[in-house]
């Protein structure tokens, strides 16, 4: 019996480790944190466009939001003039009838649209009453909405035959900001494949 109950919690602990080796490290941050946030950013240094920085994925911070986008993530490339860009790039994957079209984006207090750029439409498995669909987008943001979403996070909305709202909160921003990696670092790495 004993022999028993002590397979029983080797199995159950190994079960574990293998729930929680699945689960992205995303899933387990605190959103509201700098420094969670912070030790998930990734930095690379391209030969031809320069340092990039890569924020955590986001559409894990909330389970509804998953539901509706697998990736939302924030880019920092400096190029080697030294000028900064910011992306948000956004993945809608969804089951539903028919496409949402994405096609513009806000920020919710009322400032003036911000420009949404469609990178792909997908189309996946269609069971009888829905399919899967798919659409990549990314939205150039100014320094200037870099910044403030910083301050006091971002409330966007995006719509087209649907409308989301996505509110990232200032944390992030912060993060990819106190997570600039110090020169040496940038010395020590090595150049991407520029075939990719």
């Amino acid at each position: 019996m004993k022999l028993l109950s002590q397979l029983i919690a080797v199995l159950a602990l190994a079960l574990s480790l293998q729930v929680s080796a699945d689960e992205p490290r995303e899933a387990s941050i605190d959103w509201q944190s700098s420094a969670d946030i912070s030790t998930l950013i990734e930095f690379k240094l391209d030969a031809v466009n320069g340092e990039i920085t890569y924020g955590p994925n986001f559409a894990y911070s909330d389970k509804a939001l998953l539901d509706n986008f697998s990736e939302i993530y924030l880019v920092r490339a400096i190029d080697h003039q030294g000028q900064d860009q910011y992306v948000l790039y956004i993945t809608a994957q969804y089951n539903d009838k028919d496409w949402r079209s994405y096609k513009n984006a806000k920020l919710k207090n009322g400032a003036q649209p911000i420009k949404l750029v469609s990178l792909s439409t997908d189309m996946n498995v269609c069971p009888e009453a829905s399919c899967r669909y798919e659409e990549r987008m990314a939205i150039p943001l100014s320094m200037i909405n870099f910044f403030d979403s910083a301050n006091m996070g971002m409330n966007l909305i995006i719509d087209g035959n649907s409308s989301y709202n996505i509110a990232l909160p200032s944390s992030y921003f912060r993060a990819i900001l106190d997570a600039a990696p110090e020169e040496e670092l940038y010395d020590n790495l090595p150049a991407q494949d520029q075939s990719i």
